[in-house]
């Protein structure tokens, strides 16, 4: 070979090695060439991870993946930076979906997803039950039936209804609601009945359950709770005036007073001239919280909750929170909904805010609500985990993702439900279809 025709072809090299060599390394360090918008980017990925692992995970209708044996979980790199679509499937369970946006240099995660089983099965756990409340400590049940004239009751364990305790009320109407100690020994029930609101005392304890009425307790009562330290004892307000009762006696404790809240060994209340104040569980020891009088309005409704460390107060539709530092309550920006409810997470990083049409999420972390669900007749709201909640939508049991990035998933059960109730120590699902009330195999795995 003449020395010429060698020295092109070292030429022809080098240029070669000079062009495609910052090609491979530019390649190796995440770049690729964006043929869409003609230049040249860092790539991303896409982390997933599911419960229960997956039978496969397909990004952009690709090549599908599956995680490994002991491995729930998949990591794609080298992707453009722009939205790509996540479909993740299993069978015997729905399909997820969800379009993320993938940045540069970044790795986005979608590492809480649920996979919920699409045949959960549900057994029969007793029958001749309009209405049911279960007690906080997930143990029992009350279940009811309204007759003419006659309401009957069932008290029974949460496993079994096959020895269940057997009452009556001599009482028209119907049971609208169930409230129960905090140790879950005693129960009120309420039952309405053309306007008329009716209230009777259950204590489970007792050998031979029955309900007393209550007649210091009407429709004119309002904010009634359990004394935390004697569950045989009631604070309601009356007229602007807290009183505590048991047995047959209720006794005035603090006037003047528009709404409050049992925090521990002591009662925080906003006065009817906006004061926020605290108080020992006898109404006495009271001490001032709010430098700063709220402008109370008589013909609104007051709701004091907590959350951690934070105080709110509800008024209609609108939220305040109590600055730690200044003492008083300033404006919490919230989507304007009438009849709103507030449910914080159980690991305290988000609150759901929610009405019979809407569902919002608020998140700690970045400050904002986004809108999860719109729909009708809302009821029944519970948190299925940290991430995803639990409810009825017009007799629908629906379980929804709190991701609101792209779209956000929801699985509508086939079965359906007037109540519902989630035992979040087993995660069961208790249904009430018909009058039967129904249980379901655990929901997550």
């Amino acid at each position: 070979m003449q020395k010429k025709t060698r020295l092109i072809i070292l030429l022809v090299c080098v240029v070669c090695f000079f062009s495609i060599a910052p090609i491979l390394v530019a390649y190796s360090m995440g770049y690729r060439f964006d043929f869409e918008n003609k230049k040249i980017v860092a790539t991303g990925g896409i982390y997933v991870r599911t419960f229960p692992a997956a039978g496969k995970i397909i990004i952009d209708s690709g090549v599908s993946q599956k995680p490994g044996l002991f491995a729930n979980s998949i990591f794609v790199q080298s992707l453009l930076p722009k939205n790509h679509t996540v479909a993740i499937e299993k069978t015997g369970y729905y399909g997820y979906s969800k379009t993320l946006a993938v940045q540069e240099n970044q790795v986005t995660k979608l590492e809480n997803v649920l996979l919920i089983k699409n045949n959960i099965a549900f057994s029969n756990l007793a029958d001749k039950i309009d209405y049911f409340s279960v007690s906080p400590n997930n143990q029992n049940i009350i279940g009811a039936i309204s007759g003419n004239k006659i309401i009957n009751f069932s008290y029974f364990s949460i496993n079994s209804a096959s020895s269940a305790k057997i009452f009556s009320i001599s009482q028209t109407g119907k049971v609208s609601e169930i409230k129960w100690s905090g140790d879950s020994s005693k129960a009120l029930i309420k039952i309405e009945n053309s306007g008329n609101i009716f209230y009777y005392f259950f204590d489970g304890a007792l050998q031979k359950p029955s309900a007393a009425r209550l007649s210091y307790l009407d429709k004119n009562s309002q904010q009634i709770s359990f004394n935390p330290q004697n569950p045989s004892a009631l604070f309601f307000i009356k007229n602007n005036t807290l009183y505590s009762a048991s047995g047959n006696s209720a006794l005035p404790i603090i006037n003047n007073i528009i709404s409050y809240k049992i925090s521990g060994a002591n009662i925080i209340w906003l006065s009817a001239k906006g004061s926020l104040s605290s108080a020992d569980l006898l109404g006495k020891t009271v001490s001032k919280i709010s430098l700063k009088d709220y402008p109370v309005n008589s013909k609104k409704a007051y709701e004091i909750t907590s959350i951690l460390s934070d105080t709110f107060l509800k008024e209609d539709s609108s939220l305040f929170k109590l600055n730690p530092n200044t003492k008083t309550f300033e404006s919490f920006t919230i989507p304007k909904i009438l009849n709103y409810k507030i449910l914080s997470s159980p690991d305290n990083k988000n609150l759901i805010y929610w009405s019979v049409d809407n569902i919002y999420l608020y998140s700690f972390e970045n400050e904002k609500f986004s809108e999860i669900f719109s729909g009708n007749k809302i009821a029944n709201l519970q948190w299925l985990n940290n991430d995803y909640i639990i409810f009825n939508s017009e007799e629908k049991i629906i379980i929804s993702e709190i991701d609101y990035r792209g779209n956000v998933n929801t699985v509508t059960l086939p079965q359906t439900a007037t109540n519902m109730f989630l035992n979040q120590q087993t995660e069961k699902l208790y249904v009430l279809s018909g009058n039967s009330l129904l249980v379901s195999e655990k929901i997550t795995p």
